[in-house]
């Protein structure tokens, strides 16, 4: 597990954000962590707080992480966009539910039915659910409301998306 700490710089560095690259001055507070005593330090300026995803040391979770959070901040114009949007999210989570069914079949047969496979086979129900709620999600909305309640529908369908979340360990 990461420990993220902010601290004033002692001395000069960059953020290590490959999109950022921000100096960090001596006396300028800064972010840092490391997912584990095995992996390099992350040096973090204050206006790239590290997301869900950076602080875990599970290919999955980090995965899971940024699909959560890309659902977490939808924002929607048209319905094509919702249904297009969903359509991502699903292909995502069929790619991830795979990948992790996949690793669990590669496990030796007498370790399926030990603490790790069973953990792997909660994590691709859990993602089945994830997608079956995404897919239960009716982006259908009447021309014969008025702006206000086509509104208001778009709404209900942005909370249903945000609402859909992962439910396993």
């Amino acid at each position: 597990m990461a420990t993220l700490k902010r601290q004033k710089a002692r001395k000069e560095y960059e953020c290590s954000n490959s999109s950022c690259k921000k100096p960090i001055k001596v006396g300028d507070e800064y972010y840092r962590f490391s997912v584990s005593r095995f992996q390099p330090l992350r040096i973090l300026c204050l206006a790239c707080k590290p997301r869900r995803s950076q602080m875990t040391g599970s290919d999955f979770l980090a995965t899971l992480y940024d699909i959560e959070d890309s659902m977490a901040g939808l924002s929607v114009e048209n319905m094509e966009e919702a249904q297009g949007c969903i359509e991502t999210m699903i292909s995502e989570l069929e790619e991830l539910r795979d990948e992790t069914e996949g690793r669990r079949d590669n496990m030796p047969e007498q370790l399926q039915d030990a603490p790790t496979g069973e953990m792997l086979q909660g994590r691709v129900d859990s993602v089945d659910e994830m997608i079956g709620e995404l897919e239960d999600i009716e982006t259908d909305i009447d021309e014969e409301l008025s702006e206000d309640e086509k509104e208001d529908r778009k709404e209900e369908i942005l909370q249903a998306i945000q609402d859909v979340c992962y439910n396993g360990e």
